[in-house]
């Protein structure tokens, strides 16, 4: 392995262009002793409407085993995959999962290679090179009342931080604290 590999996952909404949701990096090194090993480094990936891609670093391992994915994907370097059939649902589906939404949405997310970056990541060659040009790298905070994800430091003011439980304290997900301020605590 000579350079960076990457393995990045996309989906289609209906109506909607293709977007990044995932992207893992391989990326040789030299382990101790002097052998050579691999990096293999995960980001997360959220389109918001108002600020564009935001990505953060969610994992890291793996080894050389092959990456699994499924649904669409793009894949350059050194790298060995592992296809597995899309299991996408839509939101408002209940098991087993079989409603009509969720069947379009697999359809349109079928497991499938695709053999360029789409045009709509403004000609990209390495993707993670790309993020870091175009996008913020930080935690994303999904707001259901904005119906957008946010960066953790330009908070809507449906969404904060709360202490008490070291987390983001959303609309479909609230801390569980009586008021805001004893978040702030």
């Amino acid at each position: 392995m000579n350079a960076r590999a990457i393995v990045a996952l996309f989906h289609k909404m209906p109506g909607r262009r293709l977007e990044l949701f995932s992207l893992t990096v391989i990326t040789p090194c030299t382990l101790f002793g002097g052998k050579p090993g691999i990096q293999r480094d995960i980001y997360d990936v959220d389109l918001s409407r108002k600020y564009g891609y935001l990505f953060d670093k969610s994992g890291s391992g793996g080894g050389n085993s092959p990456v699994p994915v499924e649904g669409i994907y793009y894949a350059c370097g050194d790298v060995r995959i592992k296809e597995h059939p899309c299991r996408l649902v839509d939101p408002k589906d209940k098991p087993p999962w079989r409603g009509k939404r969720t069947r379009l949405i697999r359809r349109l997310n079928k497991t499938r290679r695709l053999r360029a970056i789409p045009w709509s990541l403004d000609g990209a060659v390495d993707l993670l090179d790309w993020l870091e040009e175009h996008g913020i790298e930080q935690d994303s905070v999904w707001c259901s009342e904005c119906d957008d994800v946010v960066p953790g430091d330009e908070l809507c003011d449906h969404c904060w931080w709360c202490d008490k439980i070291g987390w983001y304290s959303t609309p479909s997900e609230r801390c569980g604290c009586a008021s805001r301020r004893i978040c702030d605590a």
